[in-house]
């Protein structure tokens, strides 16, 4: 019945108009520039180089055709892009970090601003008294310690694990009417569910084809040369081009033939990726070690065939490592690259999909951290000329003035290789065919661990960064603070390294926070991580409430590491209509304006991009929620959550003015939050398309040895807040992140399925100690019905017979006996008479013009709120 429903439908996106000039694109370098070091570089031994063990040639001079597989061209072509070569130079100062900026979103968006003024709403001083609290009830369930920490903070969070943010939502304000806190967590957590189904959307509609085609297609075209090169130097290289490409499309399709000549070795390598091990050299290059175990699928690729597949076939062109450095470099990454621009898909250039789909990533996360196809064509055009062939690429004397120009290519700045030393990456330039991304917060791990970070006195090397690095050099005090406590800071350079990381993300011009989706999602940390003052709620100002805000965006980027796990690169350590409803509860948002207005522009920014790729003219707004589960679905989903966010961050500078909320705004603060949540749940009025995704996901984020950094959050804690409500204080709860970091063997990454049994186990990790600033022990939550003038209630079988009388005393006449399921409306009260709490009630009779009013006694067990989710 839908009085007894326990979740939400009032969808009420508010779709703001965003109609301002784009920033103007900045011309920079097409991979970022490398930081100055701490250190003088030292001298670093000679890396070895991808070597080619010889391959056996075709027996034939007719090049082996596969079983074709689908060719269709999904992507918009857009033409291969030749960036300008830099002169190398030696830099021995920090300079702006700079990422690619040349191509950012094309639609119209503005992020709105707020201008912060002296808070103006009612003031709750600190400590609070209890007494003067109007819901303790909801408090009942608390321990001592916690009660005594909201006195004293104006805020508790109790360590509940509840199942979703959703259900807090409707157990307060909708199930209680009690009311609801609507977080920072809350909202991020929104975002987090509908862009990971957005992007898997596009991976299985989009993506993942398309490498199948421009796999096959290149592949094809390298099969074509086998004839031109037999006998020549280029022969062993070519067959192994051959079999790289051949291992992929294995991967991307297994049901793809394989030529005979290199289907032995394909299958060793393939079982290899399969079995997903840990370090280990590979069997096709045997001079590259690679992490077998970032070939297992992890985050939302686990248990489905198709993104399994696409998951390992990305992994192994973000990974395998064609150097340049070493005596015998191979032209591998020449043969692959002149073979893509000459391939065709359907008509199309097999360039011109790689570009597009190139330009959608690096849209969404951020460049290439490695050299790739891109790149080297480029280099190729000046040293081979425009139109090279097979036969070009053998002359020596073009091949060693390649090697020598290519010092113009700028080198990685995050290594996901085992090498010796990461002081210089320059010896590692090489190429990937689709490089994993640079990200600013992978840049920062790099540089805050061995050996950027110099080793202890007693050999201690600092093997794995934390994600309090990064919110430290996004300028979060109390991640500074506890990394101090941890013992970072004892670490030679570590400090000084650290000063120069929050150089760097200061001097980050706006514009370029946002041009990226990635990079916008990192931007809405700021104002969740800024210290809050007299701009902010008593309760804000306090120590406690920042951990809290460490926690908030802690939870928030553990959750885009997971959505994000395939393209971001990890770094590595050196040397390794029905009955009446009563209306929601008086709520309460979260009065962080700014991290509002930041969330409805990447969302907004999100869905514009991708529709200017894949939908036809110019980016809508879509104020409804569809009942479908395509990309397009997802797209449009995005600009609703815009507006979503947009009016919640409008509601918080209200709050922050001491300004009244309309009906509209107070039921906007208590509805479903998001496509996943309004689709994936009962609302009566349509049924859930699927459940809903449990909040635990993990990511592995860093690795040293045979180890990685797995950081995750797990299920839902609760926070209360004293709040001005209806003219009292009142209690508001909502829902907050619990986010864990620890290491784990390279080889047993964990899956979400995995971290959701290890969080119901005997070996679930605890809270990082930090969290004891915020979050204490013990007690539960204490579900406590309100009774509110306006509000609908209807009889529980406990209630059965309740006398309604004609005034509010056991001694009034009775008017008549209530039964279950008998709807009443509050209309008067409360009256306390003989030890009890009256309330008169009209109810409704439907067999009848005139509605009986009375009065009747006031017990939790005798009510049920009927109400709308």
């Amino acid at each position: 019945m839908v009085k007894k429903m326990g979740s939400a439908v009032i969808v009420l996106f508010v779709i703001l108009a965003c109609r301002i000039s784009k920033p103007a694109p900045t011309a920079v370098p097409p991979t970022p520039t490398s930081i100055q070091e701490v250190s003088t570089p030292e001298a670093l031994p000679t890396a070895s180089p991808t070597r080619l063990p010889a391959l056996p040639a075709t027996a034939t001079t007719e090049p082996f055709t596969p079983t074709p597989v689908s060719v269709k061209a999904t992507l918009t072509p857009v033409p291969l892009r030749t960036p300008t070569l830099a002169p190398a130079s030696v830099s021995t100062s920090l300079p702006p970090l700079s990422v690619d900026l040349s191509q950012p979103y094309a639609a119209d968006v503005t992020l709105t601003g707020w201008s912060p003024q002296a808070y103006a709403g009612e003031v709750i001083p600190l400590p609070v008294s209890i007494a003067e609290i109007a819901n303790t009830h909801v408090l009942d369930g608390l321990a001592t310690a916690q009660r005594s920490f909201l006195t004293q903070n104006g805020f508790t969070v109790i360590h509940s694990q509840e199942a979703q943010f959703g259900d807090i939502r409707v157990e307060t304000a909708r199930r209680t009417g009690q009311p609801y806190y609507l977080t920072t967590d809350a909202a991020f957590h929104a975002l987090h569910l509908l862009f990971d189904d957005l992007l898997k959307a596009l991976e299985k509609e989009q993506l993942r084809q398309t490498m199948v085609d421009i796999t096959q297609a290149t592949l094809a075209e390298v099969q074509t040369y086998l004839p031109a090169v037999k006998g020549t130097p280029l022969e062993a290289e070519t067959m192994q081009a051959v079999a790289y490409l051949s291992v992929a499309l294995k991967l991307f399709n297994p049901d793809a033939a394989i030529d005979p000549a290199v289907a032995d070795l394909v299958t060793q390598q393939v079982s290899q990726v399969m079995d997903a091990g840990g370090k280990a050299y590979s069997v096709i290059f045997p001079d590259f070690e690679d992490d077998y175990g970032a070939y297992k699928p992890v985050g939302h690729y686990a248990g489905d065939p198709e993104l399994e597949a696409y998951f390992r076939g990305m992994t192994w062109y973000g990974r395998v490592h064609f150097l340049l450095s070493g005596e015998a470099p191979s032209r591998l990454p020449l043969i692959i690259t002149l073979a893509l621009r000459r391939a065709q898909v359907d008509g199309i250039s097999a360039a011109e999909l790689w570009t597009s789909l190139y330009e959608t990533l690096n849209f969404m996360i951020g460049p290439s951290d490695d050299l790739g196809p891109l790149e080297y064509a480029a280099l190729m055009n000046t040293v081979y000329g425009t139109a090279p062939t097979i036969q070009d690429l053998a002359d020596e004397a073009r091949w060693q003035e390649f090697r020598s120009r290519s010092d113009q290519l700028p080198a990685p700045q995050i290594n996901s290789l085992f090498v010796a030393s990461t002081v210089d990456l320059a010896p590692e330039k090489g190429w990937r065919f689709m490089g994993q991304r640079f990200t600013l917060d992978g840049l920062i791990f790099q540089n805050l661990i061995y050996d950027r970070v110099k080793e202890r006195a007693d050999g201690t090397r600092r093997e794995f960064p934390s994600g309090l690095d990064v919110m430290a050099a996004f300028g979060s005090a109390p991640a500074m603070a506890t990394l101090t406590d941890l013992g970072a800071a004892s670490f030679p350079n570590y400090t000084d390294q650290m000063a120069k990381m929050q150089q760097a993300v200061q001097a980050q011009p706006e514009q370029q926070w946002l041009g990226r989706f990635y990079d916008t999602w990192l931007y809405a940390f700021f104002p969740v991580l800024q210290a809050k003052d007299a701009f902010f709620p008593a309760y804000m100002q306090t120590s406690a409430w920042g951990y809290k805000d460490l926690n908030a965006a802690l939870g928030s980027w553990a959750e885009l590491k997971h959505d994000t796990i395939l393209y971001t690169k990890s770094p590595e350590m050196a040397g390794g209509g029905g009955p009446p409803m009563s209306s929601p509860a008086p709520s309460y948002v979260e009065p962080n304006p700014q991290a509002f207005y930041r969330m409805a522009y990447m969302a907004k920014i999100l869905s514009c991009g991708l529709q200017e790729r894949y939908i036809p003219g110019p980016c809508q707004d879509v104020s409804y929620i569809t009942s479908g589960a395509t990309l397009e679905d997802f797209i449009y989903g995005m600009t609703g959550l815009a507006g979503r966010f947009q009016a919640l961050g409008d509601i918080a500078v209200k709050e922050l003015a001491d300004q009244p909320l309309t009906d509209e705004e107070n039921a906007l603060i208590s509805a479903c939050l998001g496509m996943t949540e309004c689709m994936n749940t009962n609302t009566g009025y349509v049924q859930p398309q699927g459940e809903m995704p449990k909040p635990p996901v993990i990511a592995a984020v860093s690795g040293a040895g045979d180890r990685v950094l797995e950081v995750g959050v797990g299920y839902v804690d609760r926070i209360y807040v004293v709040v001005p409500l209806e003219g009292k204080w009142q209690v508001a709860q909502g829902g907050v992140f619990s986010y864990y970091e620890f290491t784990q063997p390279r080889d047993q990454r964990l899956t979400d399925d995995e971290w959701r049994t290890r969080l119901a186990g005997p070996d679930a990790p605890d809270l990082p100690a930090w969290a004891d600033n915020f979050v204490l022990s013990g007690g539960a939550s204490k579900a406590w019905l309100a009774f509110r003038i306006g509000d609908i209630y209807y009889i529980t079988e406990a209630g059965d017979m309740l006398n309604l009388r004609d005034q509010p005393s056991t001694s009034g006449t009775v008017l008549m006996q209530l039964k279950p399921d008998d709807f009443v409306e509050i209309t008067e009260g409360p009256v306390q008479a003989g030890g009890h709490t009256w309330w008169k009630i009209k109810v409704y009779d439907w067999s009848s013009d005139t509605a009986p009013t009375g009065w009747a006694v006031e017990n939790q067990d005798w009510y049920a709120r009927s109400y709308l989710p």
